[in-house]
């Protein structure tokens, strides 16, 4: 992972979408407002919880019963219990190439990078911390799951003045209905059509550019 993050380009490949801004701008928007990035689907490929689920099954496949009686605590306490046990291998994770440039260089440029996503903050913060453009992770936290309107109430409590969001799936359009800016990274039609009825500065990375 660290060699490919001192290989990375400074800017985003080509064949990206943009209205508004050019991309080398950002929308324009001041770098005293953070770029939010998601984690599952937009930095990395696939799901933390499922992983996390995987990473125990393997461990003891009983651990299914388990479950079943933590879920009952909601789902931000599944993932906590999940996240406690699980042993993710970072190294072999896939990372989207293009929302690492898109970070590494607003990062540069002198712009707050956040971590904001459901997963849980055991599994986010260890992520996070070896991912050196990272300033701030914010996660579910056992008790609160952080998704859709959970995330949209506390990233507008921590940045009143905006933020730009980088997100993929029909859950971040909550986010987005207050984001100053827009990035969309292989979201469906749906979700991208939405995304567009919001008439922000948009930007689009699709999602097959992993590594």
């Amino acid at each position: 992972m660290n060699e490919m993050l001192r290989t990375l380009p400074r800017t985003p490949q080509p064949g990206r979408e943009l209205s508004g801004d050019s991309a080398d701008a950002l929308f324009g928007l001041p770098v005293s407002m953070p770029l939010v990035l998601d984690l599952d689907g937009t930095l990395i490929a696939g799901d933390l919880l499922y992983k996390s689920f995987l990473s125990n099954l393997r461990q003891n496949p009983l651990v299914v019963f388990r479950c079943a009686a933590w879920l009952l605590g909601g789902r931000a306490a599944l993932k906590r219990q999940l996240a406690l046990r699980a042993r993710i291998d970072w190294d072999r994770q896939r990372l989207h190439r293009d929302v690492l440039a898109l970070a590494i260089r607003e990062k540069r440029a002198g712009r707050e990078i956040v971590l904001a996503t459901a997963a849980d903050a055991v599994l986010a913060g260890q992520l996070g911390s070896r991912l050196t453009f990272i300033d701030r992770v914010l996660a579910s936290d056992g008790r609160q799951n952080l998704k859709g309107s959970a995330k949209a109430g506390l990233l507008r409590e921590l940045f009143p003045a905006g933020f730009i969001y980088a997100g993929d799936s029909a859950a971040d359009l909550r986010v987005w209905r207050h984001a100053r800016g827009i990035v969309l990274v292989g979201a469906r039609s749906s979700v991208t059509d939405a995304a567009r009825a919001l008439r922000r500065p948009m930007l689009e990375l699709p999602r097959h550019c992993r590594a």
